[in-house]
């Protein structure tokens, strides 16, 4: 079990690597308490218990909001490295070694860089044979930027494109949808989209409108990451809203890329806001990476969400 620290302009937070914790070390207790002198933060799901082969995220807060984690970390953490899929269906890979419930977790390695980067890294073994890094670096005043490599190696997935899947499980929001700008169909003007505005309220993802769908896209009896809606988005950025902030996820690509929401994955009150990253064409021993920044500030307006996203990418 490892975890790592950044802290700077407005956010604090916590990373961890895919092991299991527990232990409740003096550092982490000075850290929290420099972090915010006047609050606490998330001191009950503090000490590590959480279960198998959760990475990532597991603590963000912001000095402008409630002294709560955004992020469900009794069990897990977000912005997590979760599973792999290819044609063949899901692989619990990287969450269980073997990908099976109850095993142990893949290993992977938190190493840090300097005083605002760590790096996670995940060596799936065989028969995967997948490595997948994601550098997490803290831009003040209320930014993380991500940075994933992906590198698989030969007869590491079926077929000819590799799915990777991240999840974010959130703490009991008042607003369970994501929004994103996205067409209804083909015919229609561009758009704010509610990707929980279709009933029932089943899981499901959603694709650019400049991509091309692989095989088993869609299939609403497939899984999330097949039950692809006719929604499609076009340009790769969502927020939710959580308490009175705003958490955009925001990339630079708009292609390969799923957005994907479950109304119940982190439990009955908590959804997943969750997204993957697809490579066509994959090619064993070639680096393929993928760029994002999480925003988590104050909600201002949608209008703000979309200047955020304007501003990273054409700024």
């Amino acid at each position: 079990m490892a975890s790592q620290f950044l802290i700077d302009g407005d956010l604090f937070v916590e990373v961890v690597d895919n092991n299991d914790g527990g232990g409740f070390p003096q550092k982490r207790v000075d850290e929290l308490s420099q972090a915010n002198q006047k609050g606490r933060f998330d001191d009950i799901a503090f000490p590590f218990e959480r279960a198998n082969g959760y990475n990532g995220v597991r603590q963000l807060y912001s000095r402008r909001g409630p002294e709560e984690n955004i992020f469900r970390s009794s069990w897990a953490s977000s912005l997590n490295f979760e599973f792999i899929y290819d044609r063949s269906g899901r692989s619990m890979i990287p969450r269980w070694l073997g990908g099976k419930l109850g095993t142990p977790p893949t290993p992977s390695q938190l190493t840090r860089l300097d005083d605002s980067s760590v790096r996670l890294t995940t060596a799936i073994p065989e028969p995967r044979r997948i490595e997948v890094s994601t550098t997490f670096t803290l831009v003040p005043p209320h930014y993380i930027d991500l940075e994933t490599t992906c590198v698989a190696h030969p007869d590491a997935f079926a077929g000819d494109w590799l799915g990777l899947f991240w999840a974010s499980y959130i703490h009991n929001p008042e607003d369970k949808t994501t929004y994103f700008l996205g067409r209804p169909d083909e015919n229609s003007p561009e758009q704010w989209i509610e990707s929980l505005m279709e009933q029932p309220l089943n899981a499901r993802a959603f694709a650019s409108e400049a991509d091309a769908l692989v095989h088993g896209e869609p299939n609403p009896d497939g899984g999330l990451f097949h039950n692809i809606r006719p929604s499609r988005y076009v340009h790769p950025f969502f927020y939710g809203r959580w308490r009175n902030m705003m958490l955009e996820l925001m990339f630079k690509s708009t292609e390969s890329l799923r957005f994907a929401i479950q109304s119940t994955g982190g439990g009955l009150t908590n959804p997943a806001w969750d997204f993957a990253m697809l490579i066509k064409n994959c090619q064993p021993l070639t680096h393929y990476t993928l760029s994002a920044r999480v925003v988590f500030k104050p909600f201002v307006s949608r209008e703000d969400a979309w200047e955020e996203y304007q501003n990273w990418v054409y700024g």
